[in-house]
């Protein structure tokens, strides 16, 4: 199976994201998860492992520290694609 793109990966992120906080409107890469939607670290530890099992990997969680926005959850992804190949 072809590694999904980054674009592809914001899209599957964002779409969670706009099931848990239906009423966020606008939401893109830029998006701070904690600032902007309020985000607690159980809301984002469950959306990655809905991630985890869309895309059969594992998100180390001492990787996920360095992820503030949904285009930096969505790099972090394409990376742990990337290595898994």
């Amino acid at each position: 199976m072809p590694t999904p793109s980054r674009e592809s990966l914001l899209e599957n992120i964002i779409a969670q994201l706009k099931q848990i906080k239906p009423d966020a409107g606008s939401l893109s890469a830029d998006t701070d998860l904690v600032s902007d939607l309020g985000l607690d670290s159980v809301q984002v530890l469950e959306m990655c492992t809905d991630l985890e099992d869309d895309l059969d990997l594992s998100i180390p969680v001492n990787r996920l520290g360095e992820v503030r926005t949904a285009g930096q959850l969505a790099d972090l992804l394409q990376q742990l694609l990337n290595e898994a190949d």
